[in-house]
């Protein structure tokens, strides 16, 4: 990262970690109070309605007692009548319990009221009439208020429903009566615990069935939270449930408006910041960044670029540092170039005296041989003199090639470039060698390039010719052109490989430096792939030596695809 993003992001981060400590800490602390009255609220809940579960048994066991009392009107004038009947009741006296039970269920609000005699025959049940005369099973439990399931006559059908039960036995003498009643487990015993949007409550069997529903159409009681009482029948087990359902929405909502606060007031914060943080780093860095843009262009080889002083503290120190590190490089430059043009013509002039100073020695020696003979007046002197002047003319011819070669690599012209067919070229300079050396020509249609067509030919045939003589006296030698299109498309290349003897490593990086030659005594002068080196570079591509697999020389030439000829060969 750099400077500026650094003093950038510190300033950021300076001002948004007291925010974000801020933030964590009234969330926690507004946590902390709304668990604490979220956990209030549930154990309230749950105290409301075990009280309105006392206030209902209550009112079942007043009930239950007032309705068993011997002094109590209805059930007095029934053990009378059982009394006078020695234990069994006329056709009026039934009659008229059956008018006294039903308004006495009316009047005390009671779902259920049962009345049974001694044997357990059902005297009066208002709340399920085909049950008068039956014999049923009496309570278990005596003046004790349990939960039970019972079935009821309604308005349309009959109904299950369940109640708080109690019985107790109200005798005279030797005369008895039980008398059970019962309230509805209803919707008015939660009322009083529900809270919109906070509490709700709903009363379930133990199959989860619904007997009383909660208040709100979706309940959102989770099983975690659930406060449920369990409503106990005669034998001490969970008739059903009453479950309790107590949301923190508060807490929820509360929690997201103050992180939402927290990231607007951070997001201001951090533009704020962000803004000042750049201000800042801008100042303190616009030195340096004007030394980084001296040490591009020095990269790039603009040894003239100056920085400017515009400052007395370190920044301007390594300004001025710099500006006398681009002074001595400048100076070394000029001595480096200097030396090396000097040192590169020193090395060419004695090459080139080398190559001129070897086609002397014959041409002196056949001359000496020549005046000698003529002195001596040989008798063949015909013979040697044309064998002398053979020889003198083999080799000034040879020293004209050595010097015709020299002048073009000294003055190698400019490339004329023009949109070019690689493979066309190709055909037409192996066109000459049918018939004579066996070179081959592979490869599919490559897309054109911007070369110089007469240069591309001479890199061609010096290849070739090197190829040529390299499998000189080789039975069975060839030589392999290749053109396609390079493996990552942006490129040609022209491959030439061939059957000899290859190229040494250790000499693969001296083959293109002038007069470097490994055919001494063979004609070679050591230009050729000085020539094709100088002429791919001029081109903007590269020459790689390499060999094959199976045995030879193999001499890639690469050569870029222009962008224009690069979208054209994508579109065929």
């Amino acid at each position: 990262m750099r400077l500026r993003g650094r003093f950038t992001l510190w300033f950021a981060i300076a001002a948004l970690v007291p925010i974000a400590i801020a933030a964590l800490v009234t969330r926690e602390v507004l946590a902390r109070s709304y668990r604490n009255e979220y956990q209030q609220t549930r154990r309230n809940a749950e105290l409301t309605v075990r009280g309105e579960l006392r206030r209902l048994e209550g009112q079942v066991g007043d009930a239950v007692a007032g309705l068993s009392s011997k002094s109590y009107p209805f059930v007095g004038g029934l053990l009378s009548d059982l009394v006078k009947g020695g234990g069994h009741l006329d056709g009026e006296a039934r009659r008229r319990l059956k008018e006294q039970a039903g308004e006495q269920r009316r009047v005390l609000g009671l779902a259920v009221l049962t009345v049974l005699a001694a044997d357990n025959e059902v005297l009066a049940a208002p709340h399920l009439h085909s049950s008068l005369g039956e014999r049923i099973k009496p309570p278990r439990v005596q003046d004790e208020v349990v939960y039970k399931s019972e079935t009821v006559t309604g308005e349309r059908a009959m109904e299950s429903i369940l109640v708080a039960e109690a019985a107790r036995v109200a005798r005279d003498g030797p005369t008895s009566v039980t008398v059970v009643v019962g309230r509805r487990v209803g919707p008015g015993l939660l009322e009083s615990v529900r809270r919109p949007g906070q509490v709700d409550a709903r009363v379930v069997d133990l199959r989860g069935g619904l007997l009383v529903a909660a208040a709100e159409p979706t309940w959102s009681g989770a099983a975690a939270s659930l406060i449920r009482i369990p409503l106990l029948d005669a034998d001490g087990k969970p008739a059903a449930w009453i479950e309790l359902a107590v949301r923190d929405r508060g807490l929820t909502a509360l929690q997201r408006q103050v992180s939402l606060i927290a990231l607007v007031l951070a997001a201001a914060v951090l533009a704020v910041t962000t803004l000042f943080g750049a201000l800042v780093a801008r100042r303190i860095t616009r030195g340096l960044d004007q030394v980084v843009a001296g040490a591009q262009a020095a990269a790039k080889g603009d040894l003239d670029h100056r920085v400017p002083v515009t400052s007395k503290d370190e920044v301007g120190e390594v300004a001025a540092a710099f500006n006398l590190m681009m002074e001595d490089l400048r100076t070394a430059e000029e001595r480096l170039v200097i030396a090396e043009r000097i040192a590169a013509w020193q090395e060419i002039a004695r090459r080139l005296a080398h190559e001129i100073k070897n086609p002397l020695t014959p041409i002196q020696m056949a001359m000496d041989n020549l005046r000698k003979t003529w002195r001596k007046q040989h008798p063949s002197f015909a013979e040697i003199l044309e064998e002398s002047t053979a020889t003198v003319l083999e080799e000034a011819d040879r020293l004209r090639r050595i010097v015709t070669e020299f002048s073009d690599f000294a003055r190698m012209p400019k490339p004329d470039l023009a949109p070019l067919d690689l493979g066309e070229v190709v055909s037409a300079a192996l066109a000459l060698y049918q018939g004579g050396t066996s070179v081959e020509h592979k490869g599919s249609p490559v897309p054109p390039i911007e070369a110089d067509r007469g240069q591309m030919s001479q890199v061609l045939l010096n290849l070739v010719e090197n190829a040529r003589d390299a499998i000189a006296g080789k039975d069975g030698g060839t030589i392999v052109v290749t053109t396609r299109r390079g493996d990552a498309g942006d490129r040609v290349e022209l491959i030439v490989e061939d059957n000899g003897p290859g190229v040494p490593p250790e000499l693969r990086d001296r083959v293109f430096t002038p007069y470097f030659t490994t055919k001494q005594g063979r004609g070679g002068t050591g230009l050729g792939l000085a020539i094709v080196h100088r002429i791919i570079s001029d081109h903007g591509g590269r020459v790689v030596i390499g060999a094959v697999p199976t045995g030879g020389a193999r001499i890639t030439v690469e050569l870029p695809i222009k962008p224009g000829q690069l979208l054209l060969a994508s579109r065929i």
